[in-house]
């Protein structure tokens, strides 16, 4: 939250950013009193470089009461219970998370009344629980390296590392997910980093940028003035390498765009150090491709079924909506409809008609059933569940007339049994009206 979660609480509470000092002894008498409730306890590693803090962030797991175990209690209770041993005046539950912000009393300096934002989120699991340790270390780390797998395919999250499948993430982002690991250690040797230096405190911002630009990934493109002024986004390859500068800015994800008004360390990074680089004539080698790593998480995570399966499904999914759209709707008319077969005692309309010849027509080649006593060959699926599209326009144009004269009959049933219905059930009501009417008289 840094450090803003109490500004509407009523009353406000005031937690303004801590200077080193005040951090490091908040964070040490946090852990301390932590540490007699959980048996994993860490605080997220901090970017470099930084002259004050919002926040102190904890990760917790293992607890050892049932009354600080939210799997045994609510965690409502759980947050009561951290309130109160770590003394603090206020706390805020994130809906839907295991997360809680404490308002703590400001190390005694004078009697200021002020506070500090302690967050505390609990983990189900030693794996969720080191994976969240691994993903928040470092501050905007992950924005810099999430700028740079992205463009090979590769996507970290809080849940792992995933890969996409690209013709899919242009319609759906989220579909187009394959998990890969939530192992720290298999994702830095995957992406090319040393993980004995990710679990240790950068020294400085430049420290960091060097680490991160060693990723096997990071590659800068090298522009010249002209390409830079009207190459715009989508001209660049999937793997195109960093840009950094105006024209990095110009083709950056929106989401991008914002972290970088917000996280001066990925500004740094953007428009300072890949310039940089560039101008130093350093990373200029593109080492491997977006089509070279998926193969490679193939044999690394063993993902190729799954990836190719969801593939395979969402393209017939694409296909069948094509049919739906195209040869289904699209081929039977609008307005104008001269039915020449409508033979039923039913008040007519063009968007009744329509609507029976859809469903009917829907039914037999969506879903297989049987039209005029059979399953006609045009309508009928390959071994891969795909239509000949071209066949299948063709049968709806010759055939939905018929189909409309089939869905009227069958809504014209429907409403007579409907009808039936209502009225054996007035008349069941009424005999059991009149029954209890006599025995009362009786």
């Amino acid at each position: 939250m840094g450090g803003q979660a109490f500004a509407t609480h009523s009353p406000p509470l005031p937690t303004p950013r801590m200077p080193p000092e005040v951090f490091q002894l908040v964070l040490s008498q946090t852990h301390l009193v932590l540490r007699q409730y959980y048996s994993q306890v860490e605080s997220p590693i901090e970017s470099p470089g930084k002259p004050s803090f919002g926040d102190v962030d904890f990760l917790v797991h293992g607890a050892m009461t049932k009354e600080f175990d939210p799997a045994n209690i609510e965690w409502n209770i759980v947050a009561e219970n951290l309130m109160y041993v770590l003394g603090a005046v206020a706390s805020i539950q994130q809906p839907g998370t295991s997360i809680v912000n404490l308002a703590v009393p400001w190390p005694a300096e004078g009697g200021e009344d002020k506070y500090v934002q302690i967050d505390i989120h609990y983990l189900t699991s030693p794996e969720r629980f080191q994976w969240e340790l691994f993903h928040s270390a470092h501050g905007d780390m992950w924005n810099i390296l999430g700028s740079t797998i992205r463009r090979f395919g590769l996507t970290v999250n809080d849940r792992g590392l995933y890969l996409r499948i690209p013709e899919i993430e242009l319609l759906d982002r989220k579909k187009s997910l394959v998990f890969l690991t939530e192992s720290p250690s298999e994702v830095l040797e995957f992406i090319g980093l040393d993980e004995s230096q990710w679990w240790k405190r950068f020294e400085d911002q430049d420290k960091m940028f060097e680490y991160a630009a060693g990723c096997r990934l990071f590659w800068v493109r090298q522009i010249d003035d002209e390409e830079a002024e009207f190459d715009v986004v989508g001209d660049l390859p999937a793997d195109g390498g960093q840009e950094g500068g105006a024209a990095g800015r110009k083709k950056l994800k929106h989401n991008d765009r914002q972290r970088m008004s917000k996280r001066p360390i990925f500004w740094d990074w953007i428009n300072e150090f890949i310039p940089r680089c560039r101008e130093e004539g350093r990373f200029t080698v593109q080492k491997t491709t977006r089509e070279d790593v998926r193969e490679e998480a193939f044999q690394k995570f063993g993902v190729q079924k799954e990836y190719e399966e969801k593939l395979a499904n969402w393209t017939l999914l694409r296909h069948k909506d094509e049919v739906w759209r195209e040869a289904i709707k699209g081929s039977i008319p609008t307005e104008n409809i001269d039915h020449q077969f409508r033979s039923l005692p039913f008040q007519y309309t063009n968007s009744l008609d329509r609507a029976a010849a859809i469903r009917v027509i829907k039914g037999v080649v969506l879903d297989g059933e049987e039209f005029v006593g059979d399953l006609p060959a045009a309508v009928k699926p390959n071994e891969k569940g795909f239509y000949d599209v071209e066949a299948v326009k063709l049968f709806v144009e010759a055939n939905w007339p018929k189909a409309a004269t089939i869905g009227m009959a069958r809504q014209l049933e429907k409403a007579r049994r409907m009808m039936k219905e209502k009225d054996e059930k007035k008349k069941r009501i009424a005999e059991e009206e009149a029954k209890k009417n006599g025995e009362a008289a009786d």
